[in-house]
């Protein structure tokens, strides 16, 4: 008798298994014989083993728990949050864990979410960031520009000048051409017609662009009276740099240094529109 029940009993705890749901063996603890136990299906756990005369007992995971496959486990796993600068691309449902992605502007690298670098000054975007890879710059290539003042601009070709236009400061592969006509003669015009160039100047330098704009304008009025230029000339641009910074607010202190290629890029605007002035005063009086 006792040897037909350990030969029966395995088929006991196997009737009823499709041929296609997964078990797993165990020892009965009080018989010592070796029951077939049919897992718990995903979104549930195991709440006490098959017995000879008992199927696997399974309960459901509850909210925030989950398990993905077929299992035996006395817990259902915790849902993971995503973390910093992640965002949920599928919420965790009880069979599947929470699936993150990182934010609009960053990537995945070595499990952190980083932010999509910005192209330097001169470099435009040749293949932009994805969830997955940083973004990938480029050097403009001559004729071409990245506005700077935009982080993940693309190299685009230099604007040619409108009818009537003539071209005040060629572009660089940072900003664009400067093109102005002759109707243009106020000074607040013509250095409004720098604006970008100005705030290309204060993202690369973080000179503000009240101060250039200042810049200009005071260069502007030194090198239309040549006695007083003349000084500005003698005194060297570290010593007229510190005169005028001198004058500022006190609120707005600069560091000379650092706005040491913003002066020579004023003066140069400055230089510029003295002559494009200077051509169209001249072409007014071919005209007469």
């Amino acid at each position: 008798m006792f040897l037909f029940t350990v030969v029966l009993l395995p088929v006991l705890s196997g009737a009823g298994l499709a041929a296609d749901e997964p078990t797993y063996w165990r020892t009965d603890p009080v018989t010592g014989q070796q029951l077939q136990c049919k897992k718990c299906p995903p979104g549930t756990r195991l709440g006490a083993h098959c017995t000879s005369s008992r199927e696997t007992d399974c309960l459901p995971c509850g909210p925030g728990l989950f398990t993905e496959f077929w299992n035996y486990i006395p817990d259902c796993l915790r849902c993971d949050a995503c973390s910093d600068h992640q965002q949920v691309v599928r919420p965790c449902n009880g069979t599947v864990n929470t699936v993150c992605g990182c934010e609009a502007g960053f990537y995945w690298d070595q499990h952190f979410c980083r932010r999509h670098s910005e192209c330097k000054p001169g470099h435009g975007v040749k293949a932009s960031g994805t969830p997955h890879r940083d973004t990938v710059c480029e050097l403009c290539a001559g004729g071409h520009f990245a506005d700077v003042r935009k982080t993940h601009a693309a190299c685009v070709t230099h604007s040619a000048c409108k009818t009537g236009e003539q071209l005040v400061l060629p572009g660089s592969r940072w900003h664009d051409n400067v093109c102005a006509t002759c109707d243009q003669l106020t000074l607040k015009e013509l250095v409004d017609l720098f604006e970008p160039v100005l705030s290309g100047l204060q993202i690369q330098y973080g000179t503000p662009i009240e101060h250039l704009k200042k810049l200009v304008n005071r260069r502007l009025r030194r090198k239309r009276f040549g006695k007083r230029a003349a000084l500005r000339r003698a005194e060297g641009p570290v010593q007229w740099l510190q005169l005028w910074n001198d004058k500022m607010p006190e609120e707005a202190p600069l560091n000379l240094l650092s706005i040491y290629p913003s002066y020579l890029l004023a003066d140069r605007i400055a230089h510029k529109i003295l002559r494009f002035q200077h051509h169209c005063n001249s072409t007014a009086l071919l005209t007469l």
